[in-house]
């Protein structure tokens, strides 16, 4: 489906965000199977070149996906079209699996014996050869923690050089889905939390070391209400952007109020975000059942070069209902 009409939102004043165009990239007439949690990586010598993982799951939202399909673009979307193996080299550091890293056993570096990952985990290069990975720990308790490991690129092998303290919160699963960024010399993460609010801590070491986690809060101090949702960050020059979904008066009703889809500028500083540059990227859609809006929390962030990131999402029922969600492209450019 070529992106051709998109929704156009202009940025606010003194936003670091431009514009933002938004289409449909994967109709749910398309194919039979629920499709979900698509992630999106581009070339780097050639940005428009781009490829698009979507998973199969099943209908109740139960996390069980069974195949992965891949499509490609090399215009930028105006033509997308399925291919059966990706090609392009990012795939492979969406996330890496404890398989994939060598223990530099004469450091003394290790992993936690409990140390996991999930899909929808991102990496940063620190350098050239050296990248920064987030992972999940029990840490000795029961809620999950979240820390960093830094590894040096060996081939096919990531070798160990440093694993992060651990932060949690102690309430229900602890701490889900974190999503690290770097700007200005620090670096950030953000996480899903089960409190009802999301969080933020910050790294001035490389992410060796993590600060205490704050809530995500507006620019007046007010805690951002959320309902166990995930958020990521986009770190265009010199700024710093949140994508996420929150609890509004028009979506309670909606499964954790995860629809529509925003982004926002934030004070890289106080971290608070500030809340008249909030704009909508992917819109709250009623459906053709009448039962409405669909499930956009599962997204993927992605820089494609130094004008424009992408967001990809999938609308997603969650209740068993045959229709399927469309997938979606938010363009945000700088």
């Amino acid at each position: 489906m070529p992106f051709e009409h998109p929704i156009v939102t202009e940025g606010a004043d003194a936003s670091v965000v431009r514009r933002v165009e938004t289409d449909i990239i994967i109709p749910g007439s398309a194919h039979t199977e629920l499709w979900v949690h698509p992630e999106l990586v581009s070339q780097r010598e050639n940005p428009r070149i781009c490829e698009v993982r979507a998973r199969q799951t099943d209908r109740h939202g139960r996390d069980q996906h069974t195949v992965s399909h891949y499509f490609r673009t090399e215009d930028d979307f105006r033509t997308l079209y399925p291919i059966d193996t990706p090609a392009l080299p990012d795939w492979k550091f969406t996330a890496l699996r404890r398989e994939d890293i060598a223990e530099a056993s004469a450091a003394g570096v290790r992993l936690p014996a409990d140390a996991s990952w999930s899909w929808y985990m991102n990496y940063l290069h620190l350098d050239a050869d050296t990248i920064l990975q987030p992972f999940y720990t029990r840490n000795g308790g029961d809620c999950r923690a979240v820390g960093t490991l830094v590894a040096r690129l060996e081939g096919e092998r990531a070798v160990l050089l440093h694993v992060s303290n651990a932060q949690t919160n102690h309430h229900k699963r602890g701490f889900l889905e974190p999503h690290i960024a770097a700007q200005g010399g620090r670096h950030f993460m953000t996480v899903r939390a089960e409190d009802g609010c999301g969080y933020v801590m910050t790294s001035d070491d490389g992410g060796r070391c993590w600060d205490a986690p704050v809530p995500w809060t507006w620019d007046d101090g007010e805690v951002v209400a959320m309902d166990t949702t995930m958020t990521r960050l986009l770190a265009p020059a010199d700024s710093l952007v949140l994508v996420y979904t929150r609890i509004k008066d028009d979506n309670r009703e909606y499964f954790r109020s995860r629809t529509p889809l925003h982004c926002a500028d934030v004070d890289p500083v106080t971290l608070r975000i500030r809340r008249a540059t909030e704009r909508i990227i992917v819109p709250n859609r009623s459906t053709s059942t009448g039962r409405g809006a669909l499930s956009l929390g599962n997204f993927w962030v992605w820089p494609v070069d130094t004008d424009r990131s992408y967001v990809v999402t999938g609308e997603w029922p969650r209740d068993g209902r045959p229709e399927n969600g469309d997938i979606w492209l938010a363009k945000i450019f700088w």
